[in-house]
């Protein structure tokens, strides 16, 4: 098996989730500048696996699954992370994981009849929305010029594009669910 850059870059998003829950959980300005800087570099490598695998024709069954677990890892970690410092609620961080949950479970049904269940657009927007939101809170630690509502309003739009995304998850591949 072949490790492309794309998968590369999926594992970098990956391993920069340590450093960042370390410098995220940890307070002072410098910690919070550290822990903005990782989740960006681990975010642009999500734009990043995807361009390299398209341009290099090296889109992979591997990179596609690959691609889709690094997000839910990088985005679960910066809302548990949120959670433990009370940034969010427990009921906004369960519903984003509990759909996360579904719709890999969906992909493993999927698999099993030989069916790969690949983002969509839905999907893709739903997470760049989390990415930004994450981002918001992350800037917001350094300096609140935006102040708090504007975190609160992407919040909101996170959350119903996840709830969205996974509704539509479940219409377009309903089929994977049947024996």
């Amino acid at each position: 098996m072949k490790i492309t850059i794309a998968t590369r870059l999926t594992i970098l998003r990956i391993l920069l989730v340590i450093p960042f829950m370390y410098t995220a959980l940890n307070h002072g300005k410098g910690m919070a500048i550290a822990a903005f800087i990782f989740f960006i570099s681990a975010s642009i490598t999500d734009f990043l696996d995807g361009r390299a695998a398209r341009s290099m024709n090296e889109v992979t069954n591997l990179g596609k699954f690959f691609d889709q677990i690094a997000d839910k890892i990088l985005v679960d970690a910066a809302l548990l992370v949120f959670l433990q410092i009370g940034y969010v609620a427990s009921w906004f961080v369960i519903t984003i994981i509990a759909r996360d949950s579904f719709v890999s479970g969906l992909r493993m049904m999927g698999a099993v009849n030989g069916k790969v269940i690949s983002a969509s657009w839905w999907g893709k927007f739903k997470t760049t929305f989390q990415m930004l939101f994450i981002i918001f809170v992350l800037f917001y630690d350094i300096n609140p010029i935006f102040g708090w509502t504007l975190n609160v309003i992407l919040m909101w739009i996170a959350l119903i594009m996840t709830v969205v995304s996974g509704i539509e998850y479940f219409v377009k591949n309903w089929e994977a669910l049947k024996d």
